[in-house]
Parts: C-alpha cells; structure tokens; sequence
C-alpha cells in the first residue's frame, strides 16, 4: 500500500480524469485589438485572462514548479513563443503582470501583425510546443481565440493545407478548442469545415469579457488528482483475504504550510527529527479537578487494534447518513485494474439493486483512530464505484439551534405575514458568487506569501465578515416590519449582554 500521485492509467476512469496541459494560442490579426463594449481589446482581456490563471496556480498542491498553460501567439517570429510549459510560475506571472501593465498602443505596436497568418504553420508549431511536456499520461488541450472568422482569406491552397494539419491533432492525442469575442462571428466562412472535417462537433464558444475567457481557461485546466492504493477486507476475521482497491479524491484543500527547505541566502536547511519517546499528550476531561496524560507507550497501546491496515466491511444496511450532509472529505473507490476476483463489482450490484450500503471500519496507517464509513454505489464514466461518506459519532451530530417550534400543517397565517416574508425573501436574494467569501485569515498569508514570491508590495485583504449595519440597512422597512409581525423585538430586548471574565481581561494588551 502506498501514496501515489504518478500511478495513473490510460484505460478506465483515469482517461477521463487525466490531467491537463492547455496551450492558450491568441490570434493577432487586427481584429483582436479593437476595443469592445468594455473598453477593452479581446487582445488585452487575453493578457489579463492569462494573468489571472497565473496567479491562481501559484498555491496549487504540486510537486513539479513549472506551468500547466502555455501561451502562443499567432505570428511568425520569437514573440510567438510567449509562455512556455517549462517555464517557472512565479516568472510567467511576472511576465503576464508586466503585460498586463503594458498600454493598448504599445501592444498593438509589439503584436499585431501586418499580414495574414499561415494558419496551417500556427497549427503546426502548437503542436510541436507540446513536446516540451515530457508526460504521457496527460491530455493536451489547444484554445484557439481569435476574432477573425475568415483567416485563409479565400486562398485555396492556405485552406487546404491549414485543414490537413488540424486533421493531425486527434491523432497526435490534442483536443482543439476555438473561442471567440466577437457575437457575429461567422462560422460558415472556414470553421464549419474545420470541425467537420476534424470528426468533432462544432460547439460555439463565445465569451463577451475577460471575466468569461477566464472562466473558460480555469475549467480547462485539471490538476493532479491523489490516490491511494489499499486493501478492502470484505470477510471479517479473515485478514489473509483482500481485494485490490483505489481511493482518489479529486478536489483537495488549499494549504499553506509553515515550511520551508531553503533559507534566505539559498542554503538548504538541515532537518532536525525530534525524539518522540518522551512526548506526553495531555486530555483535559470535563468536570473533573485533574487532566490525564499519556506518554507514547500508553498511546500506541490505546490506538492498536487488530484491525489490518484499509477498509474491513462490518454489515450491509440501509443508508445511514442523510444526503447532503458532510463530515470530512468525501472520497472515490474504485478497484484495481490488476485485481482478478470479481467480488468488488458483486458487492458493488448488491447494493445497487438492493439500495443498501457496506458499513465499514477505516484504518489507514498501523496507529491510526478508527472511523466507520458507509460505501454508497455510484456510476459514473462508465465504472462502477463507491462514494465513502464518513458517519459521524453521537457527539459529532450538531443540529442548528432554533427557538422556533416546528408548525404543523393546520398552522394559519395572515396575509400581512405572508406578504412581509415574501418582501424579505426578496431583500436577502442576491446573484452568489464563491469569490464574494473568502478566508480573512488564508488571504492574509496568501498575499504576505505572493508580496515575497513576487517582490511586490502587500495587497491589502478586504474583510467579508458579515456587516450587521450594512444588512439593516439594506433590509430597511420590511426589517422592522417582519420583528414587529413575528414579536422578534421582546426576544432581543430580553438578551442581556455576558460580561467579560477576569481571566479574559486580563489576556487583553494594555
């Protein structure tokens, strides 16, 4: 058993979930640097895009530091060649930030191109680009944006020759995608044979601004996902008995972690391991005048169990935790291609017909807190496997508090208090966007780290806590009406404010 982010197949599930490098190709024809309702040229939102996909990858989990994306442009000197697979993250967004600041005049002046473009040449040099990813096991992505709708210009032979080449990509494992900004963009002029001709569906791609180029670029990008190998235990007592199994888990938690390899003057730093047989771990028991301690010995008796190392299945049942509810990170299970018995797709069709689930006891290192985990059969890319929800303990069970009492169906409610919700319902809706909230504390370590990486000055961190006043205000009237309707203002005039401990304020500064 073993930790493993490189073992991936080019069979089964992983084909669908392999990871991605983009090449991001930005026609230059004159087309691209005519400004839009925006105020900005298609050429600039493709800077600023490039940029903001840049920065985004610069606390992504992994192992290798240069770029996923590339950028090309479509001419035919050394600025083509704009940003490159092997190419450092934190200098490709210095590069693109230096752009970024770069005036429309100045970029039309470096980028724009006199001529037409040898589309079959372009073609031709974003596939080569591609060799300089030494991976197998990845899929290639080409997203050609471009505002010009006719690029051979009638030329047969440019035509002819810019179409055989698109015909090599399928073939050389490269997906080509085209994108545009202009809405009266005209597909019947080349594109309609291009895609014909390349066997894939036509799907019309246009972005209206830089907000949506970079929706389009960041979904294209896939990351690494992680999996484990490990062992499912399906007889119980019967450990010499096993299925080969993969766990994977595709959507991972941005960390920050406090270490660091090298120092300030380059100089790798010495790792130092502390001597574990003389820690203590202390427990503080509720109502009890003493705390309890452990040394390590004591620990490892108290963790050991018989349990062996992966997933031992309990009993089937019904399901057990609610859908939508969530205790730690839900992950996949899937089984080993190399494993023969077909028990796993058995286990699997049982509870799929039955509608039951496997509850099981998880145990992922040799000292490890036991959890106990239901396997719940899902298909999905044309594979049978197991989404594991962890069940929580009786402790971890945290119903919302609510003084409202539960209203039966005979409840009556007038028509004013109906009508006042229905008016709250309406001030409190508002169009979510996940960049509305985020982590006051992450993005203050996010942005000291990205000053330091980028030799730049700190970004101030707007705070996006809840503002009490703001609501109020924007609640207004219907506020007040709905406390007076539903008698909320005796339940805050009862409210008494708790006063400050001695212990409390005497940890505050003077």
């Amino acid at each position: 058993m073993s930790d493993s982010e490189d073992d991936f197949d080019s069979t089964g599930t992983n084909a669908f979930f392999k990871p991605s490098f983009v090449l991001i190709a930005i026609d230059t024809d004159p087309a691209m640097f005519i400004k839009g309702e925006n105020d900005n040229t298609p050429f600039r939102n493709c800077v600023n895009a490039s940029y903001e996909l840049a920065n985004s990858l610069m606390f992504t989990q992994s192992k290798r530091s240069w770029s996923p994306f590339g950028v090309v442009l479509a001419r035919d000197d050394v600025s083509a060649s704009f940003v490159n697979f092997d190419d450092n993250v934190l200098n490709s967004i210095k590069f693109l930030k230096e752009k970024k600041g770069t005036s429309d005049d100045d970029l039309r002046d470096l980028y724009q191109r006199k001529g037409s473009v040898d589309l079959s040449a372009f073609f031709l040099f974003c596939k080569k680009k591609f060799k300089e990813v030494n991976a197998v096991f990845y899929k290639r992505i080409i997203i050609y944006v471009t505002n010009d709708d006719n690029p051979t210009r009638g030329d047969k032979n440019q035509r002819f020759a810019a179409i055989n080449e698109a015909k090599n990509f399928e073939a050389n494992g490269i997906s080509f995608e085209m994108v545009t900004m202009n809405p009266n963009f005209d597909y019947k002029h080349f594109y309609n044979e291009l895609f014909s001709v390349m066997k894939v569906p036509l799907v019309e791609t246009i972005v209206e601004d830089e907000d949506g180029l970079i929706e389009k670029l960041s979904s294209s990008i896939l990351t690494r996902f992680y999996q484990r190998k490990l062992h499912f235990f399906p007889f119980l007592g019967d450990n010499s008995r096993f299925l080969k199994v993969k766990q994977k888990v595709f959507i991972r938690e941005e960390k920050l972690y406090n270490n660091a390899y090298v120092s300030t003057d380059g100089k790798t730093l010495k790792k130092i391991s502390k001597n574990v047989a003389d820690v203590v771990k202390t427990y503080r028991l509720k109502n009890a005048p003493v705390n309890l301690e452990f040394d390590m010995e004591e620990q490892m008796e108290l963790l050991n169990n018989n349990l062996p190392v992966g997933y031992t299945l309990l009993f089937v049942s019904d399901r057990v935790t609610e859908v939508g509810s969530i205790l730690i990170d839900n992950v996949l299970l899937e089984v080993d291609p190399k494993e023969d018995l077909p028990f796993f797709n058995s286990f699997w069709q049982y509870c799929a017909d039955k509608n039951k689930v496997l509850i099981c006891a998880r145990k992922l290192r040799q000292l490890d807190k036991t959890r106990f985990v239901e396997f719940i059969p899902k298909f999905a890319n044309n594979a049978r496997i197991f989404l594991i929800k962890a069940i929580p303990f009786n402790d971890e069970n945290k119903l919302p508090s609510s003084k409202l009492e539960a209203a039966d169906d005979t409840t009556q409610y007038s028509q004013e208090k109906i009508k006042v919700t229905d008016e709250l319902i309406k001030k409190l809706t508002f169009d979510y966007d996940p960049k509305m909230f985020t982590n006051p504390c992450n993005a203050k370590k996010k942005a000291f780290l990205r000053s330091k990486f980028l030799d730049e000055p700190k970004e101030d961190i707007e705070d996006v806590t809840l503002d009490t006043e703001g609501l109020d205000k924007t609640l207004g009237q219907v506020g007040e009406d709905f406390k007076k309707l539903f008698h909320l203002e005796e339940e805050e005039k009862g409210k008494k404010r708790k006063t400050a401990s001695a212990s409390a304020s005497s940890k505050r500064k003077k």
